[in-house]
Order: C-alpha cells, then structure tokens, then sequence
C-alpha cells in the first residue's frame, strides 16, 4: 500500500491538499487509539509531501531546460531542422508537451520567430486545428489565432490602402500557407473579414473581386460563404462605374427629371456657389432623389463621395431648409425708400412720414410677394424644360452665379415685383431694386463660399450685421428727423394765435361794432368789480 492509498489521494495532489487530508484523517485516528495506524499515517504524510517537493523540483527543471531548447533552436539563423532536433530531445527526455508550450508562448510572445519555423511548429503540432493538443492552455490558443489573423488581415488592408492590387492579390494567394483558415470558425471569420473590407475600402479593383470571389466561392446562391447584406453591398459596387457612367450623363443632360437634377446638384462640375443657386431651384421631389443618389454614394462610391465638397454627398443639407430671400427684401425696403423720398417734398418737413409710408408698402409688398410664390413656385416646376431652354439662350454673364437665369422662376417674378414699387413710388424705386439685386449678385460671385450656411459658420458675425443694421436705420432716421426739423416751425415760431374780438361774434349791424373800431370794441371791456 502506497502513502497516496493510505492518505486517499492521486498522485499529482499538491501540497495543500495533502495537509487538508491529513488533518482529516488525524480526527479519525488517535495516537491512544491506533498507535499503529496512526504512526503508518504520519509516515505516508510525510513521504507524500517529499514525492510532491521533488515532484516540484524536477517540472521546474525541466521547464527550464525545454525553455532552453525552444530560445537556442528558434535564432533567425537556425533552420526548422535544427527546431526539429531539439524536439527530438525533449520528446526523448519526455517533455514534449512543455516543449510544445514553451514554443508556442514563444510564438505568441516574440516577433523574431522565422516564418518558416511558424511554419514548421504549425504543421507538426497542428495549432488552430481540430488535432491540436488538449492539454494546451486556452489563453494561449487564442492569442496565436489572434496574431495569426492580425498578421494577414493586416498585409490585406495595407494593399487595399495603397490601391496595390498586385500586393492584394499575392497576400490573399498566400493564405494556402494557413491550414488553420480550413477550419469553419476560422474560414467563417475570413470571409467576413474579406467582405467587410472589400465593402469599406476606397479602393475597388474588380479583378480583385473577381479573384476573392472565385477563391471564397461566392456565387450569390444558397448557403453561400459571403454574408448577405454584405455580399449585395459588394455587387453594387462591382455594378460602380456602369452606375456612375448613367449619373454623369444625367448630370450633363438638361434637368428635365428630378434624378437629373439630383445628379447636377452632386456630380456636375460647378462652383459651391454654382451649386447652391442651383439648390435654390429644387422642389421636394428633387431633394428626394439627392437624398437617395447621395446614400448610394456613401454606401457604394465612398471615393466619388469623398471628392465632393466638405468630403460628404450631403453637403446641401443645410441648403434644403435654407431661406435665401433675404436679397430681395432688402431690395424691396431700399427700393420703396429711395422711391418715396425722392417723391416726397424735401422742404414740406414730411421725410419721416414717407419713409414709415414706404416701409408700410414694403411690408405688404412682401406679404403679397410671399403669397404669390406659394402658388407661382409650382407652375415654374412644371414649366421648368421650356424654362431650361428658353434660360440657355440669355447670356449667361447677367447671371451672378453664371448660371442661367431662368426667364419663368427668376425674371417674370423679379420684373413684376419691380413694376410694382414703380406704379406707387416711381421708376426710381424700380430701378433701386434692380440696381440692389445686381450688386448683391455680383458681391456673391465674388466672395467665399462654404457648403455651410454662413450664419451657422459666423454666429457672430451674423449678430454684428444685424447690430450694424440697426444702428445704420437709426442714423438715417436720426437724419431724416433732422431735416424735417429745418423745415419745421416750433413753438413761438410763425403765425400766432391772436386774442378773439368781441364783434367777431356780433351782427355787422351792432352799432358799437361798426368801423373803424375801438380797442374797446375790438378787445371787450374787463367787468368791473
């Protein structure tokens, strides 16, 4: 009977375990009462904790020795001949599993392992695989399949980001040297990996499709490797340049169809400010299909949308809840005023009252200018081919954005509000609100534009315009008030109010009110007292 039998434990029990069982058995087993059993029982305790010190001693031993082996058989200079010899002495001397250990922490560890004694170690202990060892620790297992996936989707990704389709395709050729990716997890892995990044990449090459969908089998059948959603994704893209061909022919044609307006707006080759005076043309229909070419775009297209201002296919988002009225009012409001004070007689003192008169008319000009729009907007929708055609004949350097000016949706509306002003404050206004429209227009051609809203850029800038305006309508009120005072007589000024006579209430035929009167007659008698 061995001291593991007498104390009931395997052989491999560590050295607490051992004490634990021995305390156990000494509450069964008294000196007074078993002086033999007990004496045979303290003997097995203490060979027990000998075998398992040495035991402890020659595994550390040994692990130092096999790590020996494994640091002297893996320099670059050494061949996977040389890592098989000294596998042949740890097997020899029964460490095989430590070798195999210490060589894959190794592996895990240390970028100075050769790829051929990766190589080497992954065909004889078969890692990653279903015949690997059982008995290796989990944690490094999957860390080996971790580098091991860093590694190759690496040397891909590095390909597709400097547009090297020859690397590309070497690196995916390469992947016949990992056994491992036969596995269905790994492979299942791969292919997602391999979806993922054909699918994000700014870079498509359908050669490279081609070869990765041949070599996954993806053939857009049943149970195909390639993830659905993915593999739709990636057939949009294989279908990129016939689809980007039909949008820049839309964009060239005239924009008869919402999708050739949408297609103008993102791919024609215009100026931002081009492009926004366009954008101001567009209905809800139009914006629409914006929306729907600039998701394909970002979806399908990512170098095409990355080309476009601010590097996004939604650069007009700000443009299609943006009012940009604000030129035309400013015209209305400056036109009524000049008009009405030129009209107005400079020394009757009332230069004031035209301009709260001219602001009054400006006000409503807008209100029935806003109305009007609401029902002339939509028949210049409809009309907007023959408004193309008749727009492409004007010159274009009346335009302020070199666009052409359409005669139904810009002139008509301009030269009716501008006949307008003319019938109640004179041609001058007119012409003010025409001259003010040009100098806007040509002040826009000539700044900075931005794919953002100025307003939202400047905020402050915006708050000191309109403190600027403010303080420009208080001087010009303030001057106009002073050249009514100049005209104007105040108190103690011109004629006078005189002292009524008494006659003046009296028949012509009173005999104390005939002529020449008296100042009695003339100024009334004080009632004596």
């Amino acid at each position: 009977m061995t001291c593991w039998d007498v104390l009931g434990l395997p052989p491999d029990a560590d050295s607490r375990t051992i004490k634990r069982q021995y305390a156990t058995l000494l509450k069964k087993t008294r000196p007074d009462d078993d002086a033999e059993g007990f004496q045979r029982l303290r003997e097995a305790y203490e060979e027990a904790l000998n075998w398992q010190q040495w035991a402890q001693q020659e595994q550390a031993a040994c692990a130092v020795a096999v790590e020996a082996l494994v640091v002297e058989a893996t320099p670059a200079a050494i061949t996977a001949v040389s890592l098989q010899q000294h596998y042949e002495q740890a097997m020899a001397a029964g460490a095989g599993l430590e070798f195999e250990v210490a060589l894959l922490k190794r592996c895990v560890s240390h970028d100075d392992v050769s790829d051929e004694d990766r190589h080497w170690a992954f065909d004889t202990f078969q890692w990653l695989s279903a015949w690997q060892r059982l008995e290796l620790p989990q944690a490094l297992i999957d860390a080996l399949a971790d580098r091991c996936k860093d590694a190759l989707q690496y040397r891909l990704a590095l390909a597709m980001a400097q547009r090297n389709e020859v690397d590309f395709l070497s690196a995916y050729a390469a992947r016949v040297d990992y056994p491992w990716l036969k596995q269905p997890a790994h492979t299942q892995w791969f292919n997602q990996m391999l979806a993922t990044m054909l699918a994000e990449s700014h870079f498509w090459s359908p050669a490279v499709f081609e070869a990765v969908r041949a070599g996954q089998n993806w053939h857009g059948g049943n149970n195909h490797a390639c993830p659905e959603d993915e593999w739709q994704h990636l057939l949009r893209r294989q279908q990129g340049p016939a689809f980007m061909a039909h949008q820049r022919a839309l964009a060239a044609a005239a924009p008869a169809t919402a999708q050739q307006r949408a297609a103008r707006l993102l791919l024609a080759p215009m100026s931002l400010g081009q492009r926004r005076a366009f954008a101001q043309r567009l209905s809800e229909a139009d914006w629409e299909a914006c929306r729907k070419l600039a998701a394909a775009l970002k979806a399908d297209h990512p170098d095409v949308a990355f080309a476009l201002p601010g590097g996004t296919p939604y650069f007009w988002q700000d443009w299609e809840t943006a009012v940009d009225t604000w030129p035309l009012l400013v015209a209305i409001v400056l036109g009524c005023l000049a008009g009405a004070l030129c009209k107005a007689p400079w020394h009757a003192g009332a230069l004031v009252d035209s301009a709260g008169e001219a602001l009054a008319w400006s006000m409503a000009y807008m209100a029935a200018g806003a109305l009007a729009w609401q029902v002339w907007r939509p028949l210049a929708h409809r009309l907007r081919v023959l408004d193309e055609s008749l727009g492409a004949k004007l010159p274009r350097r009346l335009s302020p954005t070199h666009l052409p000016l359409l005669p139904v949706r810009d002139l008509i509306p301009g030269a009716a509000m501008s006949i307008a002003v003319s019938i109640q404050f004179g041609p001058i206004a007119g012409l003010t609100l025409v001259a003010i429209l040009a100098a806007i227009g040509v002040g826009k051609r000539r700044a900075s534009m931005s794919y953002k809203e100025w307003a939202a850029l400047y905020p402050r800038k915006v708050i000191g315009a309109v403190g600027l305006g403010a303080i420009a309508f208080a001087l010009v009120f303030a001057g106009l008030k002073y050249l009514d005072s100049r005209h104007q007589v105040s108190r103690n000024q011109g004629l006078q109010q005189w002292t009524e006579r008494v006659c003046s209430r009296m028949p012509q035929t009173a005999e104390h009110c005939q002529a020449p009167p008296t100042p009695a007659q003339w100024y009334g008698q004080e009632a004596k007292r």
